[in-house]
């Protein structure tokens, strides 16, 4: 759509008056039938939609949009998906649509509600929230319903929510790939392990989605019967200790998948103990790259979290501004980072 078209343009490509588009484009007015069928024609033609948002300034209206996510500050992993969000903000700031950050403390369900209520109390037009916290989100999402506050989520999809849209990468099948590239991949004869590091897994269900499909994939294709172990560490354990005994008392662990960007802790005990191990976890942040580089992460799976808030806010603005109809569910690709080709994914 090329929206540098100007009402004068389309008279003057329908061979009309610009009053006749005007009452055609805002549907007001009479309209012979045949101006109506040219100017339509051309609206066709060329994608043609009105500015609703310089129609909404021309009213003094403020689309205000809240976005509810992790503070950075605590995991790194929340600072691209805050860039993506930027963006956005930088390209219709100007048009009437704010969008203010929320940031909660990811190790801390009580900041994400006393912050969700902060939200609430400040009457937006439209949320965009990762659910990090499963029943603290449900609860949020609920009085959302009851004021009818529009929500988008990203990261981690919630059946029980009444979500308008959600962006992000099905979980359960990155488990799966995760599976399948240390079953095939690594050739492993032994035991698997499964981490989880740092998050209380009951009210985590992006964690719980990944290790259900990572067991299934083992469930259904298991020529070697390999065994599963699934460990999950607390910020109170020393998880040095935790990991360094496990291996060193069952050497028959030959992969270990993390369920979460915190990859690089795992691999720094690994390399610091001289431990070789099959080892797959996600993102892009500079601590796995540094590992990945060196080979001690073999594969980290890119989960996009920048490109998941840049659509997840767009979504909503086509939906509060443009009144457009918006895909329910956006799944993204799961792609592999290797040593090899991880500068595509960030230059």
């Amino acid at each position: 759509m090329d929206t540098n078209y100007t009402i004068n343009d389309i008279a003057k490509m329908a061979n009309v008056s610009r009053g006749t588009v005007d009452r055609v484009i805002h549907g007001r007015g009479r309209v012979s039938k045949s101006a109506y069928d040219k100017v339509k024609n051309i609206l066709d033609k060329i994608d043609y939609r009105p500015n609703l948002i310089a129609q909404s300034l021309k009213k003094g209206e403020i689309t205000k949009i809240a976005a509810f996510i992790p503070d950075y500050h605590n995991d790194v992993f929340w600072k691209r998906p805050l860039n993506g969000i930027k963006n956005v903000k930088r390209d219709y700031s100007s048009l009437g649509v704010t969008i203010e950050n929320f940031l909660f403390n990811p190790f801390d369900p009580n900041t994400f509600r006393d912050i969700g209520n902060k939200i609430l109390e400040k009457k937006f037009k439209g949320v965009l929230l990762a659910p990090f916290f499963y029943r603290e989100s449900l609860d949020f999402l609920k009085k959302c319903d009851d004021q009818y506050i529009p929500y988008i989520t990203f990261n981690t999809f919630i059946e029980d929510a009444n979500t308008v849209s959600h962006v992000g990468q099905d979980l359960k099948q990155s488990g799966r790939v995760a599976a399948e590239l240390i079953n095939k991949i690594a050739c492993v004869d032994g035991r698997l392990l499964i981490i989880h590091i740092n998050e209380d897994l009951a009210d985590s269900i992006h964690m719980q989605k990944k290790e259900t499909g990572f067991l299934k994939y083992f469930e259904e294709q298991n020529p070697q019967n390999i065994e599963v172990q699934v460990l999950r560490t607390n910020p109170s354990e020393n998880i040095e200790t935790v990991i360094v005994d496990l291996l060193n008392n069952d050497p028959k662990i030959k992969g270990i998948y993390v369920t979460t960007s915190k990859v690089f802790l795992v691999a720094d005990i690994l390399q610091k103990h001289h431990i070789n191990k099959f080892l797959i976890g996600y993102d892009l942040i500079e601590e796995n790259l540094k590992f990945l580089r060196t080979n001690t992460i073999d594969f980290l799976i890119f989960q996009n979290p920048e490109l998941q808030t840049n659509l997840g806010i767009s979504y909503l603005i086509d939906l509060l501004v443009f009144k457009k109809e918006i895909p329910k569910r956006k799944l993204l690709p799961i792609e592999i980072v290797t040593k090899e080709n991880y500068k595509n994914f960030i230059e």
